[in-house]
């Protein structure tokens, strides 16, 4: 059980994070479904408390593996209602056993890291000698210390890719894109493959709306872009941010080559856009590997397109290759009962079994940077053997390139979710026609600038 002072912190730091009270509540009262009771362990074993999100067919190749080479520990699995930090929030000041716990965002590991509801994770690595930075690379480094600190291992790192359906660009007699490709050439690709009308109409390219709409500006400010002074103020002021809203309100309401996000909502698809792509209705799409998996599952309605993938469009011709990622990591509670057995199952899921994560997951490890060649080259193929995809692009652009990485998240969280619940909202209302970009920027400078001087009193 946490200290009385540090729930006194937890509720400090916590309410950000959290939708509402009722919310919270309503997260805790959903049944979690354990799956191994502590009576399938046998005399001697420790019996480990794993909490995830994750449906338990696609961790049961990792927990076989794990008790096969550590016989001593017995895991007994729990599956969170959801990936809503609100849910995980309860959970941790519940009282329940928990052992390992995952996050969805890295955002959610520093408020908790901050408030005291995880475990430094330092003094396990110095016993076993393990270097983070060397292990992960300097950008995941920088984004997973807090204070000086480790208090998690992320076990994906989720880079961008554009992916092109090849029949769509063969038709139209488009060159496929390549890594030297500018955001300006794919809304020139877009237009020439933006065809039909109607029910029938074809869109060059498909848009993830939450937050794509930023990578450009991403791409140019890199780590805590949103930022500046140190974090006392918002930088929605810059001009990256304004001509990065601007080129994707103009692809979609003024070349109209862009799936509009009026027609998400319509048609509900902004909860699943992954679909329209696969079903042969966009030439390009920008997601993570992960995307290659859904073509060999019949809910997604793959039309059989030949497609393949490059790295992400540059801002500028003369820019070095870049690329955005976000990361999903696991940590153990202050209050785990077993900390020793956790760090060990840590180890095991984040470093040890890159080949069962790549089967399960199709995602890039995190430890990608610190792998073996050959190692690096079995989970390739494990992530894009699949029917019509062109593997050598997905290996190009998400196992062997060398490039800058910038995360999609920050280091600096002053008032951050409140900030992306508004930036979410005026965005919406940008690309739904009812404000011009530049007033939606100036919205977004004045209510941050609010809500970081509210959070800093």
């Amino acid at each position: 059980m946490l200290k009385n002072a540090a729930f006194g912190r937890v509720k400090r730091y916590l309410v950000p994070l959290m939708l509402t009270v009722s919310a919270i509540a309503a997260a805790g009262c959903q049944s979690q479904e354990a799956s191994t009771k502590p009576s399938d362990a046998a005399p001697g074993q420790t019996v480990l408390n794993v909490y995830s999100w994750t449906v338990e067919d696609s961790m049961k190749p990792f927990f076989e593996a794990f008790e096969k080479k550590y016989p001593t520990i017995k895991v007994k699995y729990t599956k969170m209602a959801d990936s809503n930090p609100a849910t995980a929030n309860s959970l941790l000041t519940s009282g329940e056993a928990i052992d390992v716990i995952p996050q969805a965002s890295v955002d959610d590991m520093r408020v908790r890291a901050t408030s005291g509801m995880y475990e430094p994770l330092d003094e396990y690595m110095k016993k076993d000698k393990m270097d983070y930075k060397q292990i992960f690379g300097d950008s995941i480094n920088e984004l997973e210390t807090v204070n000086g600190n480790h208090y998690a291992l992320p076990y994906s790192m989720a880079t961008y890719g554009l992916y092109y359906n090849k029949a769509m660009f063969d038709k139209a007699g488009v060159p496929y894109p390549t890594d030297d490709w500018t955001w300006d050439d794919l809304r020139a690709a877009a237009l020439k493959l933006t065809s039909g009308s109607g029910a029938n109409k074809i869109y060059g390219f498909l848009p993830d709306y939450t937050g794509q709409w930023a990578f450009p500006a991403v791409q140019q400010l890199g780590l805590n872009y949103v930022y500046k002074n140190n974090g006392q103020e918002s930088n929605w002021d810059n001009p990256a941010f304004l001509n990065a809203l601007q080129f994707f309100y103009d692809m979609e309401m003024k070349d109209k080559s862009a799936w509009p996000l009026s027609e998400y909502k319509a048609l509900k698809i902004d909860t699943n856009p992954h679909a329209i792509f696969m079903q042969g209705k966009a030439a390009m799409y920008i997601q993570p590997s992960f995307i290659v998996k859904y073509s060999s599952q019949e809910s997604y309605g793959f039309t059989k397109f030949d497609y393949g993938v490059v790295n992400l469009p540059k801002v500028k011709k003369e820019d070095s290759l870049s690329n955005i990622y976000y990361l999903s990591d696991f940590s153990i509670p202050a209050s785990a009962p077993n900390k020793e057995a956790a760090w060990t199952f840590l180890k095991f899921y984040c470093l040890e079994a890159p080949e069962i994560f790549a089967q399960s997951k199709a995602m890039t490890p995190a430890n990608l940077p610190s792998l073996d060649a050959t190692v690096n080259e079995k989970v390739g193929k494990i992530i894009f053997d699949y029917p019509h995809f062109d593997q050598p692009t997905g290996m190009k652009t998400f196992i062997t390139n060398k490039l800058k990485l910038t995360p999609y998240l920050t280091t600096i969280n002053t008032a951050k979710a409140e900030m992306m619940d508004m930036v979410k909202s005026e965005i919406t209302s940008c690309l739904m026609g009812n404000q011009t970009p530049a007033e939606t920027i100036a919205k977004l400078k004045k209510q941050s600038d609010e809500l970081i001087k509210k959070a800093g009193k």
